[in-house]
């Protein structure tokens, strides 16, 4: 009986230090995804993106109407020209075809070019405030809610909302870069 009431104050004891542990261990998670969406920064780059996008398509749009129109005229002058006259015509529209999806690919490339510059600097702004944010709350460890694998979580630990007020704050106060 003696030994058994012995291990079990060992037993306890041993288990103290781990449970008032985690009782200061402060852990919580952000939404990166939804920080990118609702903070101000993040909303005036998908702006930007939307106004360059809107701004390319009215060249392609324009593009695509030529191409219209040459390859309706090919068609409705194809039994009054010569073979000659209309393969000449059809290269031409080839052409101009082949230009048309170059410049596609290329703004294409441009918008994704684009976002990832302005994704990587919001990034990187918003790794400074949550790093900021849990050194001086003490938090033992933060995680991304969508790239760390989280499951479930209680919405306790979202400070998510804390990190976009935080963030807005920071771009305020700071003098636009351009």
């Amino acid at each position: 009986m003696k030994n058994f009431t012995l291990f079990v104050v060992a037993m306890i004891l041993l288990a103290l230090p781990c449970t008032v542990k985690s009782q200061t261990i402060s852990i919580a998670y952000v939404d990166i995804q939804r920080v990118m969406l609702e903070s101000e920064k993040g909303k005036d780059a998908k702006k930007s993106l939307t106004e360059e996008a809107d701004k390319l398509k009215k060249n392609l749009d324009g593009k695509q109407e030529e191409l219209q129109r040459m390859k309706d005229a090919i068609e409705k002058q194809s039994a009054t020209i010569t073979p000659e006259a209309r393969a000449d015509k059809e290269k031409q529209y080839q052409t101009k075809l082949k230009d048309y999806q170059r410049l596609y690919n290329d703004y294409q490339g441009e918008l994704q070019q684009k976002d990832v510059e302005l994704t990587q600097k919001i990034l990187k702004e918003l790794e400074e405030i949550i790093r900021g944010l849990g050194e001086r709350e003490k938090y033992v460890l933060i995680l991304e809610r969508s790239q760390g694998g989280i499951l479930f979580a209680s919405p306790t630990i979202d400070i998510t909302t804390k990190v976009i007020n935080l963030y807005n704050e920071t771009t305020k106060k700071k003098p636009a870069k351009k």
